[in-house]
Parts: structure tokens; sequence; C-alpha cells
């Protein structure tokens, strides 16, 4: 699927030390909304090449043993070329593909912040494997269509 990509953009990131003995958790929800964009005009985004969506992903990860804890929320406009479907019709490969960038944006800060508080980086691997699945709402609105 080819994805047009807006920049990533960080709401809000926090760092706050944990101790080691904390539950682990690792909650990465994966939100994709149709906003329904407009120009400066107040006219709607042309969508002609698909829809334009926001990606938008609340965590908050603590990794067993570690002695800190992040959370925060980031997100991305993304076009999919050529997909004018409903949100609810996108597949987990899909989701995957569209949530991607923000999920590497989330690794990458870890690291760095990681590697200036505790002196060496530490690596999330949430990689092309990793199960994400859409969040409640989409899968809610699936199961209004049955």
């Amino acid at each position: 699927m080819k994805i047009n990509k807006g920049e990533v953009t960080v709401q809000s990131f926090h760092y706050d030390a944990e101790a080691p003995t904390a539950d682990a958790k690792t909650n990465l929800n994966i939100n994709i909304e149709h906003p329904g964009f407009k120009n400066e005009d107040g006219t709607p985004m042309n969508e002609d090449e698909g829809l334009i969506l926001q990606i938008v992903v609340p965590f908050e990860i603590h990794i067993e043993d570690a002695p800190f804890k992040v959370s925060g929320l980031i997100g991305q406009v993304v076009q999919p070329v050529d997909f004018h479907g409903e949100i609810k019709d996108l597949d987990s490969k899909q989701v995957r593909q569209l949530s991607r960038s923000v999920v590497e944006y989330i690794e990458t800060l870890v690291y760095q912040v990681t590697s200036v508080t505790l002196n060496h980086g530490v690596s999330l691997n949430f990689n092309e494997n990793s199960e994400i699945k859409p969040n409640d709402a989409m899968n809610d609105l699936k199961n209004e269509d049955k």
C-alpha cells in the first residue's frame, strides 16, 4: 500500500522514574480517524488520491525490571493512496502499515531519552510482526454492520 505521510507530531511525551518492580505494561492504542480536514478557505481537502486519515497513538510503557516508564500521545496524518473505503474496512496489516511511522517514532524517542538518562539506550521492539489491532471503537464499528 502506498501511503502519503505528513510529519509525525508529538502531543505529549513523559519519561518518569519508576520502581523496577512495578508491573510491566505495554499499552499502545492505535486510533485511526477520518477527521474531515478542511483547507484554509473552509472547503474539504481534496481526497481524490485517497482518504486523509489521522493516526493517534496514546501509549504507556513500563518494561519489566526497567527503572523508568514512558507515556504520551503521538500522531501523524496519512493518506493511503487509492483507499476510499471506511476505516472499519482496514485489516490488521493495513493498520500496521499506516501506524508504523508513529510506532517507530516512539521506539526512537525512548532510545534517545534513555541513552541520556540511563547512559545507555533502551530499545523497544514493536516490529512488523507485533500484533497491532484496531482500537475498540473501530471494532465496534465493524460489529455494527453485522
